[in-house]
């Protein structure tokens, strides 16, 4: 799904962020729109939300989708994303992490196996 650019997922109970924006990474990762409206994951003035909840959730996916463009209804703009960046480093998924913690561990059984006592 390397060609889909526009993901519009609104009003869809959507309650695990981190959760749906590495699925989002990891299925769409020339992802330029997201819209997200109206899912508890994606706290605004409309839903409840507070300005600091809205603005943490705007830097999570800002961070953790590079290539953003529009997030919601609003322009992703340089400064936000440098922000983002500040605030949030990019999340490994998991299945990456466990390759890089394998491919120690054969890397360090290699090592000791080439060892002459």
């Amino acid at each position: 799904m390397a060609s889909v650019t526009t993901v519009c997922i609104n009003k869809n109970n959507i309650n695990n962020l981190p959760v749906f924006v590495e699925e989002i990474r990891r299925k769409f990762p020339n992802i330029k729109i997201l819209s997200m409206m109206n899912n508890e994951a994606a706290p605004s003035y409309f839903n409840g939300g507070s300005l600091t909840q809205y603005t943490d959730y705007r830097q999570y996916v800002v961070s953790q989708l590079p290539g953003l463009e529009f997030l919601d209804d609003t322009e992703v703009l340089e400064q936000e994303r440098v922000q983002a960046r500040r605030t949030y480093r990019l999340q490994q998924s998991h299945s990456s992490r466990r390759r890089k913690d394998e491919s120690r561990k054969h890397t360090h059984r290699l090592k000791k196996s080439n060892t002459v006592i």
